[in-house]
Formats: structure tokens, sequence, C-alpha cells
């Protein structure tokens, strides 16, 4: 009986202590998964996924084809997808077995059928979710100075990336409705004039930015019919 009780006390220190070092169960909140979404894909795939060179073993050392570097695009393309695939598996497996419901469900789910051209990484909707609101809000209500916006975008990279993936969605339901040679001159007209001042950095100082809610507005309204259609 006494060995078995100092076992337990054992065990219990030594699955502490690893567990501390491992890092397990920190993440304990949804607050606490947001902010740390974005390392996610990295480090499933340094963990989870063998390397290409320990896969191929011998045989690379004789390979003539350059490896990838993690920073290329195409290298951060791979790793994105065979994380979505993987945490899409496991929503799913949620939603089978009625942890969560339809609505959580696609919220949680890692859109990886990845759009061509948007060219970027795409993210699951609850790490997006009221980004786009705040931020018209705040442009609308900046006068001209983006200080304070740029403050807030610089403090959550998640308004950066609603904001782009909302821009380029935007710019591909435009693109696919206006048929029109003349008028589809018009708009790339348009939009080339938008990408120019967000190269140059004087979005919010060169444009009015007063009516952007309107137009967020009328442009769900456009999603709206476009969904019953």
């Amino acid at each position: 009986m006494d060995t078995q009780i100092w076992y337990a006390i054992f065990s219990t220190l030594v699955g502490g202590i690893y567990g501390a070092c491992r890092r397990l169960g920190e993440i304990r909140t949804l607050g606490m998964l947001r902010s740390r979404f974005e390392s996610l894909p990295k480090a499933f795939n340094d963990h989870l996924i063998p390397n290409d060179s320990k896969r191929r073993g011998f045989r690379s050392a004789f390979s003539s084809k350059p490896s990838q570097k993690p920073g290329d695009g195409k290298e951060e393309d791979k790793i994105a997808a065979r994380f979505a695939q993987i945490w899409n598996l496991i929503i799913t497996s949620f939603r089978q077995e009625d942890l969560i419901d339809n609505r959580e469900k696609d919220l949680l789910l890692v859109p990886y059928c990845k759009d061509r051209e948007m060219d970027m990484i795409q993210w699951p909707p609850f790490l997006l979710a009221s980004k786009i609101p705040i931020a018209l809000d705040m442009a609308a209500d900046s006068g001209g100075k983006d200080r304070d916006l740029k403050k807030r975008m610089n403090s959550d990279p998640y308004f950066t990336y609603a904001i782009k993936e909302c821009y380029a969605s935007f710019k591909n339901i435009i693109y696919a409705l206006v048929v029109g040679v003349r008028e589809r001159d018009v708009i790339q007209k348009i939009f080339k004039v938008v990408d120019d001042l967000v190269a140059d950095d004087t979005l919010i100082r060169d444009l009015h930015m007063s009516n952007l809610p309107t137009l967020s507005k009328k442009f769900i309204e456009l999603l709206v019919i476009l969904a019953k259609e």
C-alpha cells in the first residue's frame, strides 16, 4: 500500500513537471487559442510532419533538386494546407460527436480550398469575427488620421488578415459580377487607385472614410441577394 501511495505521488509530481516543461494545457480559453493560433501550423508541421530530407534519407544527399527554404511562399502554403486538413478533420469529428453545433463548426473550419486569385492564407472565421466592423468604425471616425487604426492593427495581426481577406473577396465578387468590357475597365481603374494608395500608405488620408459603413451595408445586402439566387 505504501509503495502505491508513493508511486502515485511520484507520478503526479513527474507528470506535473513534464507537463509544465512541455507546456501542456497552456491553451485553456478561446482567447488564448486565438492569440496562439497563428503559430499552430508551423508547430504542427515541425513536430508531426516528417522532414523531406529525413523521409528521403540517403537519396536526398545526391538529389539535384534544390530544397525549399522555410520562408518560401510555396512552403508556407503547403504547411497551411496540411494543418488545415487535420484541423478540419478534428472540428468535423467534434460535430459528429455533437460537441459543437453547425454554426460553431462553420466558425472553426479553416477554408483550405484556397482561392488562387486572393493569393493569401485564409484563417477560420472565429479569428476574424468582429474585426471588420471595428475597423470600419475606426476608419470612419479617423478624420484622415490613421494612427489609432494602425496601432490597433499592429497590436492584433488578425485585423490585417481580416481587412486583406475582405478586400480581396470584395474584388473577386465585383469582377465576377461585372461582365461589360467598359464597366470592367472602370472597376479596374478604381481598384488600381485604391491599391496605389494602400501601397503608398495614404489610403485613410486621401480618401473619405466616413462612407465606409454605408458601403459595407450595401455590400452585405448584395451578398444576401446573391445567396438567394
